[in-house]
């Protein structure tokens, strides 16, 4: 069964995929080795990638690749907005990205996770959802 965590974050930008390689410049910069391949075509709104942490004895992953997927404009990603915060509570309206990590498979790359959560608060001032926890998930944030 897969795991899907979402972030609703103000980011200003104009097209998924500058938004991902924004999101993945980031990562490179501030971690280990990434390895991963694009999804895709999409549109202008939509880009997605599977990625893992690059095993230090090979090219490739030593845990399961897992899906990173951005959506931008308020229009493209309102439904999933109110959706998450029918009253805005959170104060996510008016947000003009969402990003979802997509986990699956026996070995999931938790560490890769938290580089992502931790950037996306860095970047955008994330705010993170699942479907279990809602906004409580907020509580287990990884430290930038």
């Amino acid at each position: 069964m897969a795991y899907q965590l979402s972030f609703f974050c103000r980011s200003g930008e104009a097209r998924g995929d500058e938004a991902l390689d924004r999101l993945l410049d980031y990562l490179l910069e501030t971690g280990e080795p990434l390895v991963g391949e694009s999804l895709g075509p999409f549109d202008d709104s939509v880009a997605a990638f599977k990625l893992g942490t690059k095993s230090s004895t090979s090219d490739w992953s030593v845990s399961d690749l897992l899906m990173l997927e951005v959506h931008v404009g308020v229009a493209e990603i309102a439904e999933s907005v109110i959706a998450a915060s029918p009253n805005d509570e959170q104060g996510i309206w008016g947000c003009d990205l969402l990003a979802s990590v997509t986990l699956g498979g026996d070995n999931p790359d938790w560490p890769l996770v938290n580089r992502i959560w931790a950037a996306a608060v860095s970047i955008w001032k994330a705010v993170p959802w699942d479907e279990s926890s809602g906004f409580e998930i907020a509580a287990s944030s990884p430290q930038p």
